[in-house]
């Protein structure tokens, strides 16, 4: 009996020992968790932080490509200027409907999308007044005779330029030149086409034309008397050749109302239509030819004569 009850009483000690042992096991084990939860925790948080930093969401990458849209598809006026310039013989594919200056004066005619221009009775010149869009080509049409002297010039309220051409295709001018104003003599009878583009912007013009009256003397003649009809408030022009140190003569009959102006197709002047004179007298600073116009300050046409002398 004595041997049973120490026996039992062994087996309760060895049992309270063992549940001594297993405790502190318990309290890592639950602390080892918590450790991990928190640091996988942490590492997804500080994941998701370096996420966010590196990659913007996705609306904010909208508003920035919204905002460049519109200055990347603003048309310049030097990328326009700086296109390809048509062909000589490349008609624009823009109509015009030219209106003439006068209820009864018809000097401009349509004929396909090309805008033919005649100068009315007694002028050597017009002036083209238009509105061309942005980006357009718009084309003017003149006929010369052979070695006629054509001069043109343009003023437009925007970027605009010439080209000019011959009906066989032959280019005097180009666009790339950005010129806006030429001077020469027609080599060849037949149209001659003045095109004129604009830039970025719609533009008004005024496309000035000439093609003055050639004055030349009898064989053995000096001087010589011309008469022509200059409508009111117009010019007509004359185109004269000289050479250096000869001495000009012009008067003009009747006088009252006419102004003279003279200068050398170079462009250096000997007389301006400012000074109002209606005679001239003077050397010829140098050889070639000279442009005589005749402006008609009144409301209504005059007939008049040029009396002129070279010697």
């Amino acid at each position: 009996m004595k041997k049973k009850i120490a026996l039992l009483s062994t087996m309760l000690i060895a049992m309270v020992v063992l549940a001594g042992c297993n405790l502190p096991a318990a309290t890592m084990s639950a602390g080892d968790s918590q450790t991990q939860v928190a640091l996988f925790a942490q590492a997804t948080l500080t994941k998701f932080a370096q996420l966010m930093t590196v990659t913007p969401p996705p609306a904010e990458e909208t508003a920035e490509v919204t905002q460049e849209q519109p200055t990347e598809s603003l048309p310049t006026a030097e990328a326009t200027a700086t296109e390809v310039p048509p062909t000589a013989t490349q008609i624009p594919p823009t109509a015009t409907t030219a209106v003439p200056p006068t209820a009864t004066e018809q000097v401009l005619v349509t004929e396909g999308n090309m805008v033919r221009v005649s100068f009315a009775p007694g002028t050597t010149n017009y002036t083209v007044v238009d509105t061309i869009p942005a980006n357009t080509t718009r084309r003017y049409a003149l006929r010369l005779t052979e070695w006629q002297l054509i001069d043109i010039s343009l003023d437009s309220t925007t970027s605009a330029f010439i080209a000019v051409s011959n009906e066989k295709g032959k280019e005097m001018v180009d666009f790339s030149q950005k010129w806006t104003w030429y001077r020469d003599f027609a080599t060849e009878a037949g149209d001659w086409y003045i095109d004129v583009r604009t830039g970025a912007y719609e533009a008004d013009i005024n496309l000035y034309l000439q093609a003055p009256e050639r004055l030349s003397f009898a064989a053995d003649q000096d001087s010589m008397i011309a008469d022509a009809l200059v409508p009111a408030n117009r010019a007509h022009n004359f185109v004269a050749w000289g050479d250096k140190d000869q001495t000009l003569k012009v008067s003009l009959n009747p006088s009252e109302g006419l102004v003279l102006s003279i200068w050398h197709t170079n462009g250096n002047v000997l007389i301006s239509s400012m000074a109002g004179a209606n005679s001239f007298e003077g050397k010829l600073p140098e050889a070639g030819n000279y442009i005589i116009t005749v402006f008609n300050s009144t409301n209504q046409a005059v007939e008049f004569d040029l009396s002129m002398s070279i010697k």
